[in-house]
């Protein structure tokens, strides 16, 4: 339907109710694979275009997509920028940060007290399970449209919590060439001294490889992105690099009954689907009133948003409000979709949350974007895609590696040499074998016809 703003006409989108069904769902599931098919070979373009020409390549890049004449001298942002960028923070600005840092690092310094290494103890030896922090970890903060530095602050505080020997960060440069001045003032705040210039999948990829004479490669590469930066971290994970989360365009899924306040749901799709023309929001209801009421509420709230606000084109195409059976089918959708948030906008949440099994984070009453900012301590930077199946979303045990420390006595490794040999021809492996019972005989083989 046509309506005037300001003088400007344009279109609402289509936000009547439908039923929710299976094909719905995987009707879904199947377009947003597509979508990214696009991002994903571009992606590996450049990915492989930077590892096999270093710097050259992520220059020309980034005066392709940044509109940046990037070199060595001016890739990192000054110390001073950065004190400047804190400086120039107005005091309810920086008190509003540093209130989020601070309940971002009691939850993870509650995660790290409680992740003593592991050890069994016995007759025959020691076997133990100790967390080794990473040396270096590099943090893509997304500054295209509006500088995300909450992201950095989600990804610095566990990292330096879990004991990361160096954190590095990239965003890409705004329009003048510097670094956002949130960004930088975020960083001031969490100790971090290193801030490329360098955005995109390129930025992705320095990490990775490193380049020489400016970067060294990372551990481990945290932070949410475009699909640009999400298909290139699942592209660069397992090749010396580990990512935290397959983490791209944002996603909400409002589960609501007869007793959630309809604008409340409504202004939580809009808070995501603003992220970007490709975010995500749905909203599953238990009845066609409810959803009729979230309906009515969506298109008069996205009325009342700014007339360039991404909200417009992503509800357009992923905005749905659907109607399901029960709040037990609900559930069952939502666990196919596996979303990176998921609201649970119902009566009684208590019996629903044991239902949830695949979300990136859930929220009982509670609005998502209080959660975006720290509020409640937990992490924004979270699964997306359905990877909320497997994945969990960032915390302190991210920014480190599980390593086994293992220690046999010499009697015990004599006593058991047989069993492990035995075990070892069951796989046709000789030389397990041999030297297993290498330990039983003091070194000698037994000869084989």
């Amino acid at each position: 339907m046509g309506r005037k703003r300001q003088g400007v006409c344009f279109t609402l989108p289509s936000l009547s109710p439908v039923p929710l069904t299976r094909k719905a769902v995987s009707d879904f599931s199947a377009s947003r694979y597509a979508q990214e098919a696009g991002a994903r070979e571009i992606a590996a373009k450049i990915v492989e275009d930077v590892q096999l020409r270093g710097f050259e390549a992520v220059r020309e890049y980034s005066r392709l997509l940044d509109g940046f004449e990037l070199t060595p001298e001016n890739a990192l942002a000054s110390r001073q920028e950065i004190a400047d960028a804190g400086k120039s923070l107005a005091p309810a600005q920086r008190e509003a940060m540093l209130e989020m840092k601070g309940r971002v690092e009691a939850f993870a310094l509650m995660q790290e007290s409680r992740m003593g290494d592991v050890s069994l103890v016995g007759k025959e030896g020691r076997t133990e399970l100790r967390f080794v922090p990473v040396k270096r970890v590099g943090i893509y903060v997304p500054a295209g449209r509006a500088p995300l530095f909450s992201s950095l602050i989600m990804a610095a505080v566990p990292a330096a919590v879990a004991g990361a020997g160096e954190i590095v960060a990239f965003t890409p440069p705004q329009k003048d060439g510097n670094a956002s001045p949130f960004v930088l003032a975020a960083a001031g705040m969490c100790g971090i001294s290193r801030v490329y210039k360098i955005g995109g999948a390129q930025a992705i990829a320095a990490m990775a490889f490193g380049i020489e004479g400016v970067m060294e490669r990372a551990d481990v590469i945290c932070g949410p992105g475009n699909a640009y930066v999400s298909a290139a971290k699942q592209m660069v994970a397992g090749m010396g690099a580990r990512i935290d989360v397959p983490a791209g365009p944002s996603e909400v899924l409002v589960v609501a009954d007869g007793s959630a306040n309809p604008a409340f749901a409504a202004a939580d799709m809009l808070a995501q689907a603003e992220h970007g023309a490709d975010s995500v929001a749905w909203c599953i209801c238990d009845s066609w009133e409810t959803a009729r009421n979230v309906s009515a509420e969506l298109s008069a709230q996205l009325e009342r948003l700014p007339e360039g606000s991404p909200a417009r084109a992503s509800i357009q195409k992923w905005g749905k409000v659907l109607v399901a059976k029960s709040l037990e089918e609900a559930v069952d959708a939502s666990n196919e979709l596996a979303p990176e948030h998921l609201e649970l906008l119902v009566g009684n949440a208590a019996w629903l949350l044991p239902l949830v099994k695949n979300a990136g984070a859930v929220f009982v009453g509670t609005g998502e974007a209080f959660c975006d900012y720290g509020m409640s301590g937990g992490n924004h930077i979270l699964p997306t895609n359905s990877a909320a199946r497997a994945w969990g979303g960032v915390s302190v045990q991210t920014f480190g590696k599980w390593m086994y420390v293992e220690r046999l006595e010499k009697a015990a490794q004599k006593r058991l040499a047989g069993t492990a040999a035995l075990l070892a021809r069951m796989e046709g492996l000789e030389a397990h074998a041999r030297a297993a019972e290498a330990r039983e005989n003091g070194g000698e083989y037994e000869k084989l016809d």
